[in-house]
């Protein structure tokens, strides 16, 4: 059983927090994560072919700019190399052509990415790198709800049924 000091100071976040390496390690695989999930958005806009849907993405894609900003802030502080993405091709990141098939791909690389954010939150990270975390989580979630209205618009093709 925890002694009453350890509940008092872990509840605070005072208790012992991933190291600065240990959050470099996380976080740099969350920002590759982040920008492969910009490349699928950008991909949308680019060919989605409808200009409410593209503009929408567009504006939360501001905001997930500066997100990942943000992530590699939470690294160069914690005295490591931040991921660039400089390895990642637009190109790379093909979600099809018919609507119904790209947002129902990005909405699933929107779902898996929360995950990953979540499953972030329950470790024990410092308590700024937590405050960015949960900013990522808060945009990541008004992404998913806007784009889980527009599949609603957009029955999922029988291509991705299974998947």
């Amino acid at each position: 059983m925890a002694s009453l000091k350890e509940l008092i100071f872990n509840k605070g976040g005072i208790g012992k927090s991933l190291s600065r390496q240990e959050t470099v390690e996380r976080i740099n695989p969350l920002i590759r994560e982040h920008i492969a999930l910009n490349h699928q958005h950008d991909y949308v806009i680019r060919t989605i072919g409808d200009a409410e849907i593209a503009e929408r993405l567009e504006q939360f894609q501001k905001i997930a700019r500066v997100d990942v900003g943000k992530l590699a802030e939470v690294v160069f502080s914690a005295g490591g190399t931040a991921y660039s993405g400089v390895d990642m091709e637009p190109d790379d990141f093909n979600l099809g052509t018919d609507p119904a098939e790209m947002i129902h791909r990005l909405l699933e690389a929107e779902r898996r990415f929360l995950q990953r954010v979540n499953d972030e939150l329950k470790l024990n990270h410092q308590i700024r790198t937590k405050a960015v975390l949960n900013l990522v989580r808060q945009h990541s979630e008004e992404r998913l709800r806007y784009l889980q209205e527009v599949a609603r618009r957009y029955p999922k093709p029988a291509t991705l049924a299974t998947s």
